[in-house]
């Protein structure tokens, strides 16, 4: 990945998590942890990444009360970033999302561990002070040979494009070969419980099935809240000429209206799917007439 791409990514990131990302010299960025800003970890992305894992420098913790051990919160972010990284895919986004939900239950054990310690000390108001509870968080395991349910990598088997960014909004679209209206619809379903997929503000989708024959035609779309978005989408495809295959884009809306321009994003999002995957040659081979 060049340096304008890792940029790229930063900026994704930012349109997603306002404010959560700081350049601090080529390579190295400081990263607070949503919902929880009072927590940051400085990241050095080597000049590889993403074949090469990037590495957490240290942990700036300015809650004292909340989160005590700032050794221990360095170990769980290493931790959660080399279960979760591949080699070739980028990590930021995943690396965010997760570490969100492991702060938000240290926060309420601690929040529960101070409400069990002021109501035995209301009780025993003349005992001796207690010693502060060890800070006990539920291990998520992560295995990637049988992973769980929120572990499970939906956008598998689907060509991605490159964000597309304007204004704040950003436009990723996936493109995945299908047979059916029913194969379509499932992988749409699935896909849809990504966790930053689900997220997204539209999940603009079409798709244009024919069998070998020729003889059944299926066509659709959804705008998904877009207006006129998904009939446009569907218009690309055919003058295209793609068939046998479902695209869906989705946009995270920035808090800027883009007008005509966010139509002008998601076709060339979803072009790009379409061209990096190479799904211009599925067409099926048309019967041979006498």
């Amino acid at each position: 990945m060049t340096v304008e791409e890792l940029h790229d990514e930063v900026e994704a990131i930012e349109s997603i998590y306002p404010d959560t990302i700081k350049a601090e010299a080529p390579q190295i960025y400081t990263i607070k942890i949503p919902n929880h800003s009072e927590v940051s970890f400085q990241l050095t992305f080597p000049v590889s990444y993403p074949d090469a894992q990037p590495e957490v420098l240290q942990v700036l913790n300015s809650s004292k009360s909340t989160f005590t051990d700032e050794s221990y919160l360095e170990k769980k972010i290493s931790s959660v970033l080399n279960d979760i990284f591949t080699s070739g895919q980028v990590v930021m986004f995943e690396l965010l999302t997760e570490l969100q939900e492991v702060f938000d239950q240290i926060a309420e054990t601690r929040a529960a561990q101070q409400l069990e310690r002021e109501s035995k000390s209301n009780s025993k108001s003349h005992s001796p002070p207690l010693p502060p509870l060890p800070l006990v968080v539920e291990q998520k395991k992560y295995d990637k040979a049988a992973p769980q349910s929120a572990d499970i990598d939906h956008t598998a088997g689907w060509q991605q494009s490159e964000p597309i960014i304007d204004r704040h909004s950003t436009f990723i679209a996936y493109v995945r070969q299908v047979h059916s209206v029913k194969e379509a619809q499932m992988y749409l379903d699935n896909l849809v419980l990504d966790r930053r997929i689900s997220k997204a503000t539209h999940n603009i989708s079409s798709w244009r099935i024919k069998d070998k024959d020729g003889l059944a035609v299926y066509q659709d779309c959804d705008d998904d809240g877009e207006m006129a978005a998904g009939s446009r989408l569907l218009h690309l495809l055919q003058m295209m000429d793609v068939w046998n295959v479902i695209v869906v884009v989705s946009r995270w809306f920035g808090g800027i209206h883009l007008g005509p321009d966010r139509f002008k994003h998601i076709n060339s999002a979803a072009r790009d799917a379409l061209t990096k995957g190479c799904f211009s040659g599925l067409a099926p081979t048309k019967s041979k007439k006498k």
